[in-house]
């Protein structure tokens, strides 16, 4: 009982004020891919908390034996008068169903988006193959439209899409910087990091860690997708296009350079960042390695030590 108290008080935590602690830090601006990695990790350790926590009421035992005949008559005998009274045939039941009805939430908001997201991509891909043109110089689809407009379809078959408005628009140099984010947008699988962030709002509504971690997951890869065309192309040309296409809402499941947070997108073009430290960079790879493997720490060598007293091996 005290390995699932200790659990769900972590998961409760961390759910709580570790996602409040990383949302106010200031920190994943500088940083956006580790930050993207640090909500990942933070809500994978909260979903494993739960589960090992419930497992800790569930399953009393661990078999470490040569002779498995012996421990499993054993076993069997302590758990026949463990489970025989009500409260603990409850408890037993209530564990489990806790365990997989959290599992099965968590696979099926996933699942739900990526697939609803993947529709969506499709029907735009076969639309766009009516009305839009090919431009062999950019290996780009050029849709006919008044607002100036750039966004990626990812997933199979991905292809990037400019308005005919926004070529009249942008500098071959603005051009090539909106090109440079929406590749990376391919590149860095975004739209796998979105999907498994709104997956989990979806599935657990109200509950900070995925509510917020979407909503920052959305954030961050507009951040990174910016760092990786300021690599290859001058950030004033970046801020410059991010400013001409402001306002041009993207398709559902498309990913677009006027997307999130264009003020603090704006700002960081235009100003002078210091990047992490590598010693930042390392404590905050220590941290998100620590939160992860915290509840198999607190859950495994604890439910062992249990098992093995429950069945009479020690």
């Amino acid at each position: 009982m005290i390995i699932a108290v200790t659990l769900f008080g972590y998961a409760l935590l961390m759910a709580t004020g570790g996602a409040w602690l990383l949302r106010e830090a200031a920190w994943p601006a500088n940083a956006p891919r580790l930050a993207i990695a640090t909500w990942h990790a933070l809500a994978a350790s909260v979903l494993s908390s739960v589960l090992f926590g419930a497992a800790a009421l569930a399953v009393r035992l661990h078999l470490v034996s040569t002779d498995l005949a012996d421990i499993l008559h054993i076993c069997a005998t302590n758990l026949r008068a463990a489970y025989a009274t009500p409260g603990g045939a409850a408890t037993t039941t209530l564990a489990i169903v806790v365990m997989i009805a959290v599992a099965a939430r968590a696979v099926w908001g996933v699942t739900t988006v990526l697939r609803r997201a993947a529709r969506q991509r499709h029907r735009h891909r076969q639309i766009l193959e009516l009305v839009a043109c090919h431009d062999p110089e950019f290996d780009i689809l050029v849709l006919e439209h008044p607002a100036p407009s750039a966004f990626c379809l990812p997933g199979r078959g991905h292809r990037i899409v400019v308005t005919s408005a926004a070529l009249g628009l942008l500098s071959r140099s603005q051009l090539a910087a909106v090109l440079a984010h929406e590749q990376a947008h391919l590149a860095g699988r975004h739209h796998l990091l979105v999907g498994f962030s709104q997956g989990l709002a979806l599935a657990f509504p109200g509950i900070p860690v995925f509510t917020w971690g979407h909503q920052q997951v959305r954030r961050l890869v507009e951040l990174a997708a910016d760092d990786q065309a300021c690599r290859r192309h001058r950030p004033s040309s970046v801020a410059n296009a991010i400013l001409l296409l402001a306002g041009a809402a993207p398709p559902a499941a498309a990913l677009a350079l006027s997307g999130e947070a264009t003020e603090l997108r704006l700002l960081r073009l235009t100003s002078r960042r210091l990047p992490l430290r590598r010693a930042m960079h390392s404590t905050l790879a220590g941290v998100i390695a620590g939160v992860l493997i915290a509840p198999v720490v607190i859950a495994v060598p604890a439910l062992v030590a249990a098992g093995m007293d429950y069945c009479g091996l020690t």
